[in-house]
């Protein structure tokens, strides 16, 4: 059985991850793409074989059973929102929604369309974390002290949009641009899926540096937990040295990781090994193992890993990150 694919925007994000895997595994038919640029859907039709529509409800209106929202963010509410109510099951980009009320309102609709919803957290397949994911669930560091989740570089996100859309909108406030929706949204969903305690305060700093004027290129958030765990997220788009991708602190251990790739190194005190390093086998992390379970969700009844709640959670973050920033303080909350 083939589920019938739509996709809406054929940009950057598309073309890298949604149209290549979806068109990769055997049981999606990813028939037909929306976009309201002419000459995507040019692309999408002359590049991938897909039939185009400049009609959103004309496109709704297709025998299609998922769609995959892969717009800029700011468009993500109202599009997800007319596929849900159209009866489709959907798929939306992260950040979800740029607002808590905004992702609590396609939340309710989905339930109440008893559609299936889900985002594209593809970022729980990476290898980095699903080894240090592992290493904690075998409690290889003792009891968690700190955990630091980093994405450090230098560069600029200008030029990776489509020249015919906006190649300058990750750097704006109008789309939802700037780095804590952006890789923001994947280090917060990773993060919540490693510990399993509410989150009871909120920190955050972030600035715009050198790539805009209005959004953030630069961000740091620490979280504290009920059992007084701290957490730190920082992405940076303007730092010349790197930082380590994970730094984690147990009662028992250190966990290290330079860089996505690896590898992960451990300092344990363990029965095994007293005091020294070894390196764990890295995890092997896949992107496709996200639409691998979208496709038994709606064939097979099977359990869906991205679940709306849990991106809700992130989402929470993120607005108790905006409010924390704007007071300077940490914000008190129960997410």
């Amino acid at each position: 059985m083939k589920v019938k694919v739509g996709i809406v925007g054929v940009g950057r994000v598309a073309q890298d991850f949604h149209i290549p895997t979806l068109q990769k595994l055997e049981g999606f038919d990813l028939c037909c793409a929306y976009d309201a640029i002419p000459a995507r859907r040019q692309v999408a039709k002359g590049q991938y074989g897909l039939k185009s529509f400049s009609d959103y409800k004309e496109f709704l209106n297709s025998k299609i059973e998922l769609v995959v929202i892969a717009s800029p963010s700011n468009t993500h509410r109202e599009l997800a929102l007319k596929a849900i109510n159209s009866g489709k099951n959907v798929v939306v980009e992260k950040p979800m929604a740029l607002s808590l009320q905004d992702a609590d309102e396609i939340i309710d609709q989905a339930n109440e369309k008893k559609v299936m919803l889900s985002v594209s957290h593809s970022r729980r397949w990476d290898s980095d974390f699903l080894t240090v994911k592992k290493l904690l669930q075998q409690r290889a560091i003792g009891k968690l002290v700190s955990i630091e989740s980093r994405v450090m570089g230098y560069g600029s996100l200008i030029g990776y949009s489509v020249a015919e859309f906006d190649t300058h909108w990750r750097y704006k406030k109008f789309y939802g641009g700037g780095v804590l929706y952006d890789m923001g949204s994947h280090l917060i969903d990773q993060l919540l899926c490693l510990i399993d305690e509410r989150v009871i305060g909120v920190w955050c700093d972030m600035k715009n540096v050198l790539w805009s004027e209005e959004v953030d290129d630069y961000f740091k958030c620490l979280l504290r937990f009920e059992d007084g765990l701290i957490a730190q997220i920082e992405t940076s788009q303007i730092s010349r040295y790197l930082l380590p991708r994970w730094y984690v602190v147990g009662s028992k251990g250190t966990i290290l990781c330079e860089n996505w790739d690896g590898p992960v190194k451990v300092r344990s005190e363990s029965t095994e090994i007293r005091d020294r390093e070894f390196f764990p086998a890295m995890e092997t992390g896949d992107w496709s193992e996200f639409y691998k379970n979208i496709y038994r969700v709606l064939t097979e009844k099977a359990e869906l890993i991205v679940k709306p709640p849990q991106v809700r959670r992130t989402t929470a973050v993120i607005d108790a990150a905006k409010k924390a920033y704007l007071t300077k303080k940490e914000l008190k909350v129960l997410i």
